[in-house]
């Protein structure tokens, strides 16, 4: 079996995800290329080699981000059916993220694509607030033991994966599409604290959009942005001002292991159900104590 993931990771939380898959897959004795939407120049995307399609990506406002819509219209009509999959990262167990792919199917059925299995793995938020140590690495220990299972039981056993969904998804996704239209002006009211900026250049580099441009000594922001928060939760010096959402801009990787000291939790009831909802099915799946 040849499996294809076509990704885009904001700031590598669906990348470490799909690179777990990449290599369970391996250790399966399947062939899983991975390809990043950012890095894929031609107009056209030909899937025609590949037995499954995966599409993968974190979720935005309970929808795919805009660069991964406005990416999977490349893909070439299948002359056959093909399945695909889909593998969604977001911070929190809601209902509603488990039908953020409702734009991304539509786009796909044209192409011959028609969804079979779906995966919605919890990772540390990037933007709102700053998930603690031991939760990021209670949710990437998590979501490594559920990737092991899931591509041997979908991959290796053919077994389907569906996620429950919220009954007023549609309108409500719907809606809350507005960011995708808000993100272009959102870049453009970035601003960068000179005293504070090193010129690294890093957020200039690694934007997926070449958003940000570094000319004549001075930071230019365009109006492409796709609202991942890569510049501003990368910056090594906190430099971002981030404009109306300065007040959730969260900085800094995480170091996805076991804290040795004990952080308090400044947010302990935020979705304090959905979490103890997708730890209890997650033990569930793995045949393990609930957290």
């Amino acid at each position: 079996m040849k499996v294809a993931i076509y990704y885009f990771s904001g700031t590598g939380n669906t990348e470490l995800t799909v690179k777990k898959w990449a290599s369970e897959a391996e250790k399966n004795n399947i062939q899983c290329d991975l390809f990043r939407f950012e890095e894929i120049t031609d107009m056209k995307i030909d899937i025609s080699g590949y037995d499954k399609v995966g599409i993968a990506y974190p979720i935005h406002a309970f929808n795919a981000p805009r660069i991964v819509l406005k990416s999977a219209k490349k893909i070439v009509k299948s002359k056959t059916i093909k399945p695909f999959f889909t593998i969604m990262v977001s911070g929190e167990y809601m209902n509603l993220n488990h039908s953020s792919h409702l734009k991304l199917m539509s786009i796909l059925k044209k192409r011959n694509l028609f969804l079979e299995s779906e995966y919605h793995y919890l990772m540390p938020y990037n933007m709102i607030f700053r998930h603690t140590e031991k939760r990021a690495f209670d949710m990437f220990k998590t979501m490594n033991s559920l990737v092991e299972l899931d591509v041997v039981d979908y991959l290796v056993n053919g077994k389907l994966h569906r996620l429950n969904k919220h009954k007023w998804a549609r309108p409500i996704i719907w809606t809350f599409r507005i960011e995708q239209v808000y993100g272009p002006f959102y870049g453009k009211m970035l601003r960068i604290n000179k005293d504070k900026c090193i010129k690294c250049m890093k957020c200039v580099n690694s934007c997926p959009l070449q958003n940000i441009e570094f000319k004549n000594d001075k930071f230019k922001f365009h109006w492409q942005c796709t609202l991942c928060a890569r510049c501003s939760f990368n910056c090594p010096t906190n430099a971002f001002f981030t404009g109306f959402l300065q007040l959730w801009k969260v900085n800094g990787k995480y170091k996805f292991s076991e804290p040795k000291e004990v952080e308090i939790d400044k947010h302990p009831k935020y979705c304090k159900k959905s979490y103890i909802r997708y730890y209890k099915e997650a033990a569930d799946r793995l045949g393990t104590e609930q957290k």
